[in-house]
């Protein structure tokens, strides 16, 4: 075999050169003939976007239009109503705004979780995560499609796609919504509406007849087909006046029957079903119960006290209540044995033994302990119950043992801590 000449040699390097050039051009071309159809489908999957966008934000736009005419407080069951089905929406938009709020009534025990912006929101994000991925996969369809020689261009030309190609424009729904009061509320009884609630309640009672003579007695009394309606009717009204409203009976029954035939009826008189006033009965009335339980040691009903109050927003008066429980419970905790048991022969000033037995003699009483003479007398175990003596020996016995809980300790089980 022969050498190959100088000429020659030149003439198959520049062949060769020749031919990595012309393909390093043909990858230049691919780049750009690729480039153009990623361009191209990321236009088709951005109009896809668009639209799935604007549905979207449709579906909102009538929500929130539907919300505002019902009222915030129709939102919970306006959503209960729609769940993530936005065709409902179409039902309620044709309809009277009192129409649909009668509609809405319906769905007042079954409000949940669902919150239809939201799940409109979430849907719009899945989707774009989809055509997101769908985008970034055709961007990388073109890797892998070099040779050793074009490697370099493959690269640029890569990052120059995925630069030029990017990501979707996409937009976010602002999700932030109040509903406000909603058109037509009713917030105000006339004189005629007063007394037309009036005569319903009245037409709740029948006369009484006398059973014997058969003759009516003057009085009116309940009808019982209506027992229930007329009860519920009386505990808000009560509920009212003890909360401070200062209107009459009459002015009261009126607008619990409105509230229970127009749920839409939004009167401020309403708010002393649940909220009480700085001159409210209810206030001097708990706080009295307060002191007689205090007196009487009744935790539970001090505790009940406290909860009233707090029930109806009076939450200043409930947190001194609770502070003077705290203390008195503190105080409990770290009375004497001689403080008990002084405590329980005034508790026992009536206490009799049952008849036919002696004190001494009974099997569920703790015998006398003249160990314990000093702080219980024998004559004062005779005046004192089985229950009261077990819990002063209970008490002593703990005493001897050194297991009595610490001061911070009892201030901790009193507050239950």
């Amino acid at each position: 075999m022969g050498f190959m000449s100088a000429r020659s040699f030149r003439q198959a390097a520049v062949s060769a050169l020749q031919g990595v050039e012309e393909k390093r051009e043909e990858m230049r071309d691919r780049i750009d003939v690729y480039k153009e159809k990623a361009l191209n489908k990321k236009e088709t999957i951005q109009l896809k976007y668009n639209a799935h966008y604007k549905e979207e934000k449709k579906n909102i736009d009538d929500f929130k239009s539907i919300a505002t005419k019902l009222g915030e407080d129709y939102v919970p069951m306006l959503n209960s109503f729609v769940g993530n089905d936005a065709s409902k929406l179409q039902a309620l938009s044709g309809m009277d705004v009192n129409a649909a709020r009668l509609e809405l009534d319906k769905y007042k025990d079954t409000v949940g979780d669902t919150n239809f912006i939201q799940s409109r929101q979430d849907d719009l994000n899945l989707k774009k995560e989809e055509l997101d991925t769908q985008l970034q996969n055709q961007v990388g369809l073109f890797k892998g499609t070099s040779s050793l020689f074009t490697r370099d261009i493959e690269r640029r030309g890569a990052k120059d796609i995925q630069t030029e190609v990017g990501t979707l424009d996409t937009k976010t729904i602002d999700g932030k919504f109040n509903a406000g009061r909603g058109i037509g509320i009713k917030e105000s009884l006339k004189l005629s509406e007063v007394q037309n609630n009036n005569r319903i309640y009245q037409d709740y009672f029948i006369d009484e007849v006398n059973e014997v003579t058969g003759d009516k007695t003057g009085n009116r009394i309940v009808n019982p087909d209506y027992a229930q309606d007329v009860a519920n009717i009386d505990q808000q009204v009560a509920e009212m006046i003890t909360n401070g409203f200062n209107g009459t009976n009459t002015q009261a029954i009126a607008e619990v029957i409105e509230m229970l035939n127009n749920p839409s009826y939004k009167g401020p008189n309403l708010s002393f079903l649940t909220q009480a006033s700085d001159d409210a009965p209810i206030i001097a009335i708990v706080q009295q119960e307060f002191e007689k339980n205090l007196i009487d040691r009744n935790v539970t009903g001090m505790k009940e006290d406290i909860a009233t109050l707090s029930t109806v927003g009076r939450e200043f008066e409930a947190e001194e209540l609770q502070k003077r429980l705290d203390e008195f419970l503190i105080a409990e905790q770290n009375l004497s044995t001689e403080e008990v048991v002084e405590r329980k022969k005034e508790e026992q000033e009536d206490y009799v033994a049952p008849e036919g037995k002696l004190d001494s003699l009974r099997t569920d009483k703790p015998k006398y302990n003249r160990k314990y003479k000093d702080v219980l007398p024998f004559s004062e175990w005779m005046d004192l119950s089985p229950e009261a003596v077990r819990e002063i020996y209970q008490r002593l016995r703990k005493e001897e043992r050194g297991d009595e809980k610490s001061g911070t300790d009892k201030v901790k089980e009193a507050l239950g801590l």
